[in-house]
């Protein structure tokens, strides 16, 4: 399973908190190009089920639930460093074959595509090496 994903659309969620005092939740923001790293550390929260801590941009660390990852992952908002990668290389192939075949609508299109994922992925570097 991949360990590194990449958000491609913003959006808040909401946190579950373990406290022992009461019972609140935190809302985290997730913006376009964060990092999202899952950890080895998995802990099932009786009743609730399986939580994975994840570490956001390498600067804080939370627990989230593993259906909500999954949902996020079935939803697009976060893909996998590698899908990124590969969906960039046939973008950019895509542009090139509709450069070859002079058809400038294609050509726009898959433009376009090609720098909505280059956004993410060098947002993505940025925001690491900083």
């Amino acid at each position: 399973m991949e360990s590194t994903f990449l958000v491609t659309k913003s959006f808040k969620h909401k946190v579950d908190c373990f406290c022992s005092s009461k019972h609140h939740k935190n809302t985290i923001p997730f913006q376009r190009g964060d990092r999202i790293e899952l950890t080895e550390d998995i802990k099932n929260v009786e009743p609730l089920g399986w939580y994975v801590r994840i570490v956001v941009n390498e600067s804080y660390q939370v627990y989230v639930h593993i259906d909500d990852l999954e949902e996020f992952h079935d939803q697009k908002l976060i893909r996998s460093e590698m899908d990124l990668e590969l969906e960039y290389n046939y973008y950019s192939y895509k542009v090139n074959a509709s450069l070859d075949h002079k058809d400038q609508e294609r050509f726009m299109y898959y433009v376009q595509k090609l720098e909505d994922v280059n956004y993410v992925l060098t947002k993505t570097l940025a925001k690491t090496s900083s």
